[in-house]
């Protein structure tokens, strides 16, 4: 998989997001530290969450639930 350039974002919850269009990988990395991948994702999910008012908001009621998040662990 392609690296995924992370934005950073104003949030209490969500410190960066990113999304990988030809694998459908959503990446959110949490204030926390925490880092977690979707498979799935389409383009206008993404838009949707970068474009939320509240990103943990957004997080916690439509993405969490929407897609299987699987913890990212950074190979090498």
């Amino acid at each position: 998989m392609a690296d995924i350039t992370m934005e950073s974002v104003v949030s209490s919850n969500v410190a960066a997001i990113g999304f990988d269009a030809e694998s459908g990988t959503m990446r959110v990395k949490f204030n926390t530290g925490g880092v977690y991948d979707a498979e799935g994702a389409k383009q206008s999910d993404f838009d949707d969450f970068k474009s939320s008012k509240s990103k943990g908001v957004h997080f916690n009621r439509i993405l969490k639930k929407a897609f299987t998040w699987k913890k990212f662990e950074k190979k090498g």
